[in-house]
């Protein structure tokens, strides 16, 4: 064997030497053939078998010690995501019921010229007590004893599931805050969107629906992309007597604030930077208007119309799917406003799913309908419980199939049999949009408690704690903000017919 090199033919002159042997220290012998020499490089393979404790003899894997990486690897959301609550302004809450006084009105007449030597009409200023529900929210997390002894891979595990509640219940806050709403979930505090349009008209339609929708501070795009125009009128408003606001930043869905940018950048007339070191584009982050500039702010868990998922929540718990009748599509009798116009006549399914504060259920898929112009939709429902408190109705496009279905609209759960209506005023895989005026004395967020963790009594081989928050949003000026809805895509990218 010449130098350190060693290759097949080094063994050729060994094969009738007999076995190996050791006499004196001394290597002895041979190998018998090269067969021999395979057997033991298959024995000494270290392998890649994964998960694998009880190796056969003759395996690798009780030789390889485990190689796991130090750091744990998060497949889903991070703190930083959490947008909108971080924008609040946090205002200590001292009851469970948070009152404000609000000056609604200098003066309600219009009277300020007279005569000489008249006495002025008498006015007076208009008043008015509010008041915000303070509401609970938390989770309970355990880790057993033996977890807290062994050597963990990531840090100690009540602090890691300690992170994790914390994170959990951020989420959920954070969807709390644009869709809670008290009269579906008695529990939940209203976020942005009831408290403006209750705020704007809480008379009830005859679709459930609430009359602030059709409010001049909330435009229905009518599935339309959001368009600089459109950011421009509702600016206007907001600013424009009676309101007198100063809004300051939309908040919408990544979907809506990407269209924006796709329209806003063939229509821009200026010199935009040169690549530079191979980086192209321009990132959009506000728009000026003739009112001021408007800040652009996407999140993540805005919710938006989307497709009908597996049941959530605890089995026992949460509601079991409902029944549907067959819908119908009568005529529409009613005095408001109905939106069944000859641009969405035809066929449709739509599917239904039940909600309580401890979950979802599966959807159940109605038979189809054919709905013509003026016309409204019928469902009639069956609540299976336990516990529904409202439902969520999806519709599919117009001659779409069942598949296609996407969320419209939540209505409050009314008995053990109801019957849904719609209008057409809320239109699927379309999204909603918020203009702020994100000042203290505009709207915040009044807490109780911040995020609190409270141990709980040991009761077996476990630790177990509480995790809890108390607050709830409180906007004290409605009419500083305004809101947008039926937000459609853009029909280019991966929207392209």
């Amino acid at each position: 064997m010449a130098g350190d090199m060693v290759s097949w033919s080094d063994y050729d002159s060994l094969g009738g030497m007999g076995g190996m042997n050791v006499q004196g220290g001394v290597l002895q012998g041979g190998l018998s053939s090269s067969g021999d020499v395979d057997a033991l490089n298959k024995a000494l393979a270290a392998g890649s078998d994964q998960d694998n404790p009880g190796a056969a003899p003759g395996e690798g894997f009780p030789l390889r010690t485990e190689s796991l990486d130090e750091t744990l690897f998060t497949t889903t959301y991070r703190a930083k995501d959490v947008k909108f609550w971080k924008m609040l302004y946090k205002d200590p809450a001292y009851n469970t019921v948070e009152e404000y006084n609000r000056l609604d009105e200098y003066g309600a007449g219009d009277a300020i010229f007279n005569e000489e030597g008249d006495l002025p009409v008498e006015d007076d200023s208009e008043y008015s007590r509010q008041y915000t529900t303070i509401k609970f929210m938390g989770t309970t997390r355990r880790v057993t004893h033996v977890a807290t002894v062994v050597r963990t891979a990531h840090g100690a595990a009540v602090a890691r599931e300690t992170v994790s509640g914390t994170m959990f219940l951020l989420r959920q806050l954070e969807r709390a805050l644009f869709a809670g709403d008290s009269d579906l979930v008695s529990v939940q505090f209203d976020g942005l969107e009831k408290l403006l349009i209750n705020a704007y008209g809480s008379t009830v339609l005859d679709d459930g629906a609430l009359s602030g929708y059709e409010n001049d501070l909330v435009i229905d795009c009518r599935g339309n992309p959001l368009t600089e125009d459109h950011i421009a009128d509702l600016s206007e408003r907001i600013i424009a007597e009676p309101n007198y606001g100063q809004p300051s930043d939309l908040w919408s869905t990544t979907g809506v604030l990407k269209d924006l940018s796709k329209i806003m950048y063939p229509k821009e007339r200026v010199n935009l930077p040169a690549p530079v070191n191979g980086q192209a584009g321009v990132a959009i982050k506000s728009i000026v208007t003739p009112f001021g500039t408007i800040g652009l702010n996407y999140d993540i868990f805005q919710p938006d119309s989307k497709i009908a998922g597996s049941a959530v929540g605890k089995a026992a718990l949460r509601p079991a799917a409902p029944t549907l009748g067959a819908p119908t599509s009568p005529a529409y009798a009613g005095s408001d406003t109905n939106y069944w116009t000859s641009t969405y006549a035809g066929v449709y399914f739509y599917k239904v799913v039940a909600g309580s504060r401890y979950g979802r259920s599966a959807a159940t898929t109605s038979s189809a309908v054919t709905v013509s112009t003026d016309d409204q939709v019928s469902i009639g429902v069956t609540d299976n419980g336990p516990n529904t408190s409202y439902f969520e109705v999806y519709r599919s496009d117009l001659g779409g199939a069942a598949s296609t279905c996407r969320s419209i609209m939540r209505v409050a759960r009314s008995g053990a049999t109801q019957t849904i209506v719609d209008l057409n005023r809320f239109l699927p895989n379309c999204s909603k949009g918020y203009m702020l005026s994100q000042q203290s004395d505009v709207l915040k967020w009044k807490q109780l408690a911040p995020f609190t963790r409270i141990p709980l009594a040991t009761i077996d081989a476990s630790v177990r704690w509480m995790q809890l928050l108390y607050g709830a949003l409180q906007i004290m000026k409605p009419g500083y903000n305004g809101m947008f809805i039926n937000i459609g895509k853009l029909a280019t990218g991966a929207n392209a017919a």
